[in-house]
C-alpha cells in the first residue's frame, strides 16, 4: 500500500511555500527538498512492508491481526522488536513529517513573504505530534486490562492497527479528532489559577470543544478521579503539585494565588508548565508527564488519578460507540 505524503490541504500549503521560498531563499529551499526527498523514501519503504491487516506466513510462524493484538495485550507497544517492521517505520515517517513541517514554519516566521501560510502551517504541525500522541493514549488502554471491558481494550487494538496501518488518514477512526480536539482547546487556555478551582478554565475549555465533550463531563463529572485528572489537565501541574498549593493557601489563609507566586511556592523545578505554548511538543511532554506520575501513584499506592483525562476520555468515547453498534 502507497502512503501518500501529504493530503489537498498540506499538498496546496506546501506547494505555495516551496514556490515563494525557490525564490526568496535558496539555500533553505534546498534543505526543504532534501528534507521531502528523505520523507518521500521513508513513504516508499512502508509502502513495500505487507499489510499488517493481512495474515502472513513467515515459515513456521503465522501472523495476522489477532496475533498481533495477543501481543499488544501481553507486551504492549515498547517492545519495538516484537511489532511489525511496518508500525516502526510508519511511526519514523510521522516524526519525518512533523519535523519537515515544523521546518517550514520556521522558515515562515523568518520570512515576511511568507508569514501568511503560518497559520494553516501551526495546525498542519501540530496534527503531526498529535497522531502521534494518540497512539500513546491507545496504548494505556490496551495495556491496562481492569477496569475495562474487554470489548473496549479489543476495539482500541482494533483502532491502533488501522491506525499504523493507514497512518495520516483522518478518517481511520471516529474518535481521533475528538482528542485532538480536546489538545488544540487547552493550547488556547491560559491557567488564572486564582483560587485553584478552575472553573474558569473548564467553562472557557468546554466552549471550544464539541456536544461529545459535554456527554463526557455529565457521565463522568461526579467521579474523583475524573475531576482530579481534569485539575491537572487544565492548571497543567500534577495533582501532588496542585494539592500541595492548595494546603499552603489554606495554612497561609491565601485566597487567590497568581503565576508569581505559584512558581515562589513551587520552586523553579516545579513551576507550571507552558502547555499553552505554540510548540505542540510541549503536550506531548504533558502528557507524558502526568502519564510518569500516575505509574508512581499506582506503585506506590498514594492518592491521586490513576488514569489522565486523555485516557478517561478515549475510553469513554470507544464504549459509546461500542453502545450505539449493539
Amino acid at each position: 500500500m502507497h502512503i501518500e505524503l501529504y493530503d489537498a490541504r498540506e499538498q496546496s500549503v506546501r506547494d505555495s511555500i516551496q514556490n515563494v521560498l525557490s525564490r526568496v531563499d535558496d539555500s533553505l529551499f534546498q534543505t526543504s527538498v532534501k528534507m521531502e526527498d528523505d520523507l518521500r523514501r521513508l513513504s516508499e519503504v512502508f509502502s513495500h512492508f505487507p499489510s499488517i491487516l493481512d495474515q502472513r506466513s513467515l515459515g513456521s510462524e503465522v501472523q495476522s491481526m489477532e496475533t498481533l493484538i495477543d501481543v499488544l495485550y501481553r507486551d504492549g507497544c515498547d517492545h519495538t522488536i516484537l511489532l511489525p517492521t511496518k508500525v516502526i517505520v510508519g511511526r519514523s515517517f510521522m516524526v519525518a513529517k512533523f519535523n519537515f513541517f515544523g521546518f517550514l514554519l520556521n522558515v515562515c516566521n523568518q520570512h515576511e513573504a511568507l508569514s501568511e501560510y503560518g497559520e494553516e502551517l501551526q495546525k498542519i504541525w501540530e496534527y503531526a505530534i498529535f497522531s502521534l500522541l494518540i497512539e500513546d493514549v491507545y496504548q494505556v488502554i490496551i495495556e491496562r486490562g481492569p477496569p475495562y471491558d474487554p470489548r473496549i481494550r479489543r476495539q482500541a487494538a482494533v483502532d491502533l492497527i488501522h491506525m499504523w496501518e493507514f497512518r495520516f488518514d483522518r478518517h481511520v477512526n471516529d474518535y481521533a479528532p475528538t482528542i485532538v480536539d480536546l489538545w488544540r482547546a487547552r493550547k488556547q487556555i491560559v491557567p488564572v489559577f486564582g483560587t485553584m478551582i478552575g472553573t474558569m478554565e473548564l467553562v472557557n475549555l468546554s466552549s471550544l470543544l464539541p456536544e461529545r465533550w459535554y456527554r463526557f463531563v455529565a457521565t463522568h463529572g461526579d467521579e474523583e478521579e475524573m475531576m482530579q485528572a481534569l485539575e491537572e489537565f487544565i492548571f497543567g501541574l500534577i495533582y501532588e503539585d496542585i494539592l500541595y498549593v492548595r494546603e499552603q493557601m489554606h495554612e497561609q489563609n491565601i485566597a487567590s494565588v497568581d503565576r508569581e507566586r505559584l512558581e515562589t511556592m513551587l520552586g523553579r523545578e516545579n513551576h507550571p508548565q507552558e502547555v499553552n505554548s505554540t510548540d505542540p511538543r510541549e503536550m506531548y511532554r504533558f502528557f507524558q508527564r502526568r502519564s510518569r506520575r500516575l505509574v508512581h501513584r499506582r506503585l506506590a499506592g498514594t492518592p491521586g488519578p490513576r488514569r489522565t483525562l486523555e485516557e478517561i476520555l478515549l475510553a469513554y468515547l470507544i464504549e459509546e460507540t461500542l453502545e450505539g453498534n449493539r
